[in-house]
């Protein structure tokens, strides 16, 4: 359904994607894991059409996105970061009004306003406007915007940011039965325990490369390495950090990706003079393979 190949695109001297390739196919769902400027919002950006890369290709149902932005534009719906509903519209009318930017007929949008809204918790809502709505119900209308239209590929960009658990779990169910009917979704996150919910396919992105895919069980399998946690009596130097090869988890708190590296970090500290006050083993979990494939914890984007 979605296939991006060798996509690059640079901010003058910033190379925001490095030849990326993704593919998603129809009924799947895609997680994609990445640190807060690591290329994610440019990529899905690319993807809708909303900005131009430099190069490669990006092809949702044999449409050519790059050569042809204006014929996929009903075949694509994203949600990004920012709430983006009209505020002195009603659900009704936002909906509405993003199901005819895409295309839709009055009668089958206002039916689909209404399905939609059934399936965010929101028909009691439908007349209500967009300022009258809380956090959560701003973020649950803002992805049904993106959704309206029924696009062959949906992105959601951090669609659960700072919403509430009921948001949080109709968003989770609306996008499972999204893939069920046939839709291929991106979706970012910095919130682990949601891409267990999805039972997600993982893409993980550094530095606008992406570095490792597959399944939980098969990046599990292969970035096992169990790590090491512990806290030193006073703060440690940026400089000690780097030339430890460790990860600041805290202001005195540290980890070590793989404690097969141990007994080598014992003798840098004790060259050092370092006090370690507590100790103890990382399993390998999502967290824990994204710090062995990048170096960096996820958990630092939200910070």
């Amino acid at each position: 359904m979605l296939s991006v190949t060798g996509v690059e695109k640079s901010y003058k001297d910033i190379r925001a994607l490095r030849g990326v390739d993704l593919h998603v196919s129809a009924g799947s769902i895609v997680s994609l894991l990445g640190r807060n400027g690591a290329g994610k919002s440019t990529l899905l950006s690319v993807i809708a059409g909303l900005i131009k890369a430099d190069a490669g290709s990006v092809v949702v149902d044999g449409v050519d996105v790059l050569a042809h932005p204006r014929r996929a534009t009903g075949l694509v719906g994203i949600a990004p970061q920012s709430t983006g509903i009209y505020p002195t519209l009603t659900v009704q009318e936002n909906l509405e009004f993003f199901g005819e930017l895409a295309g839709l007929k009055r009668v089958e949008r206002r039916q689909r306003a209404i399905d939609i809204a059934d399936q965010l918790g929101l028909s009691e809502l439908l007349g209500r406007k967009g300022t009258a709505l809380s956090g959560g119900e701003q973020r649950r209308l803002h992805t049904g915007c993106a959704l309206v239209h029924r696009p062959k590929v949906l992105m959601l960009d951090e669609p659960t940011v700072g919403a509430d658990v009921t948001t949080r779990v109709q968003l989770i169910d609306a996008v499972k039965q999204l893939a069920a009917d046939g839709a291929a979704i991106i979706y970012t996150t910095h919130y682990l325990p949601e891409v267990e919910a999805l039972d997600a396919s993982i893409v993980i992105i550094d530095n606008g490369m992406v570095l490792a895919s597959g399944s939980k069980a098969q990046l599990m399998a292969s970035h096992r390495a169990i790590g090491l946690q512990f806290e030193t009596a006073a703060p440690l130097s940026e400089t000690d950090v780097q030339t430890l090869g460790i990860t600041a988890v805290g202001t005195k708190k540290y980890q070590l990706p793989n404690e097969n590296d141990v007994r080598g970090l014992v003798h840098l500290l004790g060259d050092r003079d370092v006090t370690v006050t507590a100790v103890e083993t990382i399993q390998p979990d999502l967290e824990s393979v994204f710090l062995s494939i990048t170096g960096n914890l996820l958990a630092e984007a939200v910070q």
